[in-house]
């Protein structure tokens, strides 16, 4: 007899039940127990027993916030109850070749530390292993919270990604990071269990439950930095092959006959959308941005010119969007960049091509989102991981 055929067990149900609770909780500002068997269809007196089990374990506590629900309600009002903030906490890490970030948030996700670092260049897998468990030894020291509450880490790492394993399996602009055990080395360091995937996925993850791609079923992300990276999200999960993340969507052909990309192949979707690839291009009209900032800061200014050529430059980009399309018939995509401005015009080249497109059913509608990135918010997707896994049900 497999596992997935054994019964579940009285104290398998109570836990799973127990983990339904606390996360309704947790998800709100403040839940009575009627409310909870609502939400949940767990009878009252089941929701009333765990209820008391979570207080006691000082996980929960009465808010005293003053809710009013329905005030026009008779007879007694009900008591509300919110998560303790201080019962646990999680740390996010999202980096990439030229700068980290670390975030630390409480049990109601909120953040109570975040800070930034600037790679130094030349550093190579083993420096920026060591800086990261700096900078997460310096979280925990600044913050003064007990190590023992820390749910676990959650890692937003660049490139190609084993998430079973924690390891990098190739990342070609940091030297080394090639089959990186990077999630054990942390875990061993710290002693706190690591979740590791591609930052593409954090960043698409945030945007997907709270951010500007919320109302999406199926969401497909592009994330364009110096690089192009993608992620697919649908129901709520993240896609992925044999644990392993993530869309190479950077180096898939756009033009077979196209620049040379370094990967050794021929009209690859980063050598056309990338920071620097659209830098470069510029460079034909007599445009010699110093740095992609530059050209943002041209676009902010109102140059209608400017924007015109982006849009031409990047005109690949639409083709990608095509095929990914009509291979995966998401109801969302999504452009981040580290810029509104040429996020917003990429947006456009997207949505133009897509919503127009013989493929796409008559009647159904594709939304097309643009998206700045922010640490932050990079750093919030990575610790809901760590939440993901606590609160899973097996």
């Amino acid at each position: 007899m497999t596992m997935k055929n054994l019964p579940l067990r009285g104290e398998d149900i109570r836990q799973k039940n127990e983990k339904i609770v606390l996360q309704a909780i947790q998800h709100s500002e403040g839940l009575s127990q009627s409310e909870v068997v609502n939400l949940t269809g767990l009878k009252a007196p089941t929701v009333l027993r765990i209820f008391s089990i979570l207080e006691e374990k000082g996980l929960i506590l009465v808010t005293k916030n003053t809710i009013i629900k329905d005030p026009d309600k008779k007879g007694r009002k009900p008591v509300y109850y919110q998560v303790v903030p201080k019962a646990h906490f999680v740390i996010g890490v999202e980096f990439w070749s030229r700068s980290a970030h670390v975030l630390i948030v409480d049990f109601n996700k909120r953040p109570i530390y975040s800070e930034d670092l600037m790679l130094p260049d030349g550093a190579d897998a083993d420096d920026v292993s060591q800086l990261l468990g700096e900078m997460i030894s310096q979280a925990i020291s600044k913050t003064g919270i007990d190590k023992k509450k820390i749910l676990g880490m959650g890692i937003g790492a660049p490139g190609r990604i084993n998430v079973d394993t924690g390891e990098v399996i190739s990342y070609t602009r940091i030297q080394g990071f090639e089959n990186y055990p990077l999630g054990k080395m942390l875990e061993d360091k710290f002693d706190i269990p690591v979740i590791v995937t591609n930052n593409s996925s954090v960043i698409a993850m945030n945007a997907y439950r709270r951010g500007v791609a919320k109302d999406s079923g199926a969401l497909f992300t592009f994330f364009i930095r110096q690089g192009v990276g993608g992620a697919f999200i649908t129901n709520g999960k993240l896609f992925s092959v044999l644990g392993r993340t993530t869309f190479e969507v950077g180096h898939t052909i756009v033009d077979v006959n196209g620049r040379e990309c370094y990967c050794g192949s021929n009209g690859c979707l980063e050598t056309y959308v990338s920071e620097p690839a659209i830098t470069e291009s510029l460079k034909k009209y007599g445009l010699d941005f110093p740095a992609i900032d530059d050209v943002e800061k041209a676009l902010e200014n109102g140059d209608l010119e400017l924007r015109s050529l982006i849009k031409r430059e990047v005109s690949q980009l639409a083709t990608s969007a095509q095929n990914i399309f009509r291979t995966l018939s998401p109801d969302g995509i999504l452009v981040i960049t580290r810029f509104k401005e040429i996020s917003q015009i990429l947006a456009e080249v997207v949505r133009k091509c897509v919503q127009v497109d013989p493929y796409n059913p008559k009647g159904s509608e594709i939304e097309v989102y643009a998206d700045e990135y922010s640490a932050l918010e990079a750093g919030l997707g990575a610790c809901d991981l760590v939440f993901d896994e606590f609160f899973a049900i097996n």
